[in-house]
């Protein structure tokens, strides 16, 4: 019987190698692929490093479309492989055993080996490069808020103009740590799912339910253990009449904070909920944490204060649904603030961007921010053509005519902040619950209304706790600086005159 060329006889050394295992056209396939890809993806990246710029699609493409597109010839390459070994081991069983022999006695397979391994190498190599860059694409701002642009559109911008838009995204959204990161992109696949088909609801539902605790990521900036004290807030407002008469509140915010309990003291002010020897806790009846029946109160060892409000007495909620009260049931937009038009209007007009010389404005403004509109197109018409029509008469000379446009363009720029018909977003839609002038906020809890059973003692009412009011001007005084009574510095023990003339450092330096 003839002996099959393939066979290697016993005693000779095996001079004729067979032929590689990538001579197939599935293995060519993948070769042209993972070529291809690569060289674009390298061009990509370099065009990057040398003119980048804020385009999020092309870093998509670059880092994250591109290294698919390798990899998935590199798949190519290793499944031709297979294939090849498979159909040869069929054909002839005895040559080709179910899996590779390696005998390093061989030339051939040396030489096969080591040229695999550095091809494995170069891969594997670039490949970390790109799953470094591709993480920190993914983790960027870019990718949060402008690759789902359709979706993300409304809470990007308002991002943009927020005193966290310094703050990547994923500090407040993810924090640190792996746990938290692969949530997060376990639950992005659900979100491109929702995208891809689009199922996704717009507004965007909020509060996010899933949210971090913000112990794990508001509180690695700011320290709730820091004594705050108390600090002076401006507030102005300002009359919707003939001259938008202006109104000006100083108010003393009670801050306080969470210092650690000292004696009989414990955390005290606004900040007292979150004091280190204070755990608030309570259940709302909605999804949107707008009505608040049940609180508990916890102070160091004490007995938990239960409080309930009126008509829910005999409520027992259960454990799984009862939240512990952190920063984010407070300052609940931090960095997606959608502001109402008072709010819009009254701050333009204390900072000189709206003209209170024009008769009405605050009334007009209010009103054309307020009014629905299908889209952003048709609003930016509407506030253009209202105000011409309302100050005609002052648009007859170049400087009136300049005043009016200039205030257009500046309302017109407040509502692309601010308003996206396109979304149903606008501040009606996301509830701020800072404070309780516009939203209940603070009285979901202070309405007076929660009162303890067994001793009742009432959650307090009394907006002096939070806040005093130390200064009220109305009218053309408001312009005048702020000016509060004080009283002349007295020297402590006994030395009241011995200061007289003389700098502090003269007897405090070190």
């Amino acid at each position: 019987m003839a002996k099959s060329p393939l066979v290697e006889e016993p005693g000779k050394p095996d001079e004729s190698p067979p032929p590689p295992l990538s001579r197939n056209l599935i293995t060519y396939a993948g070769w042209g692929v993972t070529i291809v890809a690569a060289v674009m993806t390298l061009v990509l990246v370099a065009s990057d490093i040398l003119f980048h710029r804020e385009q999020p699609y092309n870093a998509m493409v670059t880092y994250l479309i591109m290294p698919g597109v390798v990899g998935a010839g590199v798949g190519l390459i290793f499944l031709g492989i297979a294939v090849e070994w498979v159909r040869r081991h069929r054909s002839a069983p005895h040559y080709y055993p179910p899996l590779p022999t390696v005998d390093l006695n061989k030339d051939w397979m040396r030489r096969r080996i080591l040229l695999g391994a550095g091809m494995l190498t170069v891969l594997f190599g670039t490949s970390a490069v790109g799953i470094y860059q591709t993480y920190h694409y993914t983790e960027s701002t870019e990718f949060c808020g402008l690759v789902c642009h359709q979706v993300m559109e409304p809470e990007y911008t308002s991002y943009q103009h927020s005193p966290h838009a310094r703050v990547l995204c994923t500090e407040c959204h993810i924090g640190t740590g792996a746990e938290w990161y692969v949530r997060s992109k376990v639950d992005g696949l659900r979100q491109v799912y929702a995208m891809l088909t689009n199922t996704y609801t717009l507004p965007i539902e909020v509060p996010v339910h899933n949210l971090r605790p913000a112990r794990d990521t508001c509180e690695q900036c700011h320290w709730p253990g820091h004594f705050s004290g108390e600090m002076v807030r401006q507030i102005w407002h300002f009359s919707p009449d003939q001259a938008n008469t202006p109104m000006r509140y100083s108010m003393l915010m009670k801050v306080g904070g969470g210092k650690p309990r000292i004696g009989e003291g414990q955390g005290e002010g606004i900040h007292w909920h979150i004091s280190p020897d204070v755990t608030v806790r309570y259940w709302p009846t909605d999804w949107s944490r707008m009505e608040i029946p049940w609180v508990e109160v916890t102070v160091a060892d004490e007995e938990p204060q239960i409080f309930r409000a009126t008509g829910y007495e005999d409520l027992n909620p259960p454990e799984d649904e009862i939240r512990v009260m952190d920063c984010i049931d407070c300052h609940n937009r931090p960095a997606h603030m959608f502001k109402s038009p008072r709010q819009l209007v009254d701050a333009s007009l204390a900072e000189g961007r709206l003209s209170t010389s024009l008769p009405y404005i605050r009334r007009y403004a209010v009103e054309i921010l307020e009014a629905p509109y299908e889209s952003t197109g048709e609003a930016l018409e509407a506030i253009g053509r209202e105000l011409r029509e309302r100050y005609a008469a002052r648009m007859e000379g170049p400087q009136g005519r300049a005043m009016v446009e200039r205030n257009i363009g500046w309302l017109r720029d407040l509502y692309q902040e601010n308003f996206f018909p396109e979304h149903n977003v606008d501040w009606r839609v996301y509830p701020d619950h800072i404070g309780h002038f516009e939203f209940p906020g603070c009285n979901r809890c202070h309405a007076g209304d929660h009162y303890e059973l067994e001793t009742g003692i009432t959650i307090s009412h009394d907006c002096n706790l939070c806040h005093e009011i130390i200064e009220q001007v109305v009218g053309e005084a408001t312009r005048q600086p702020v000016s509060f009574d004080s009283e002349e510095f007295r020297h402590p023990r006994g030395m009241e005159d011995l200061w007289r003339g003389n700098n502090c450092t003269d007897c405090h330096a070190p």
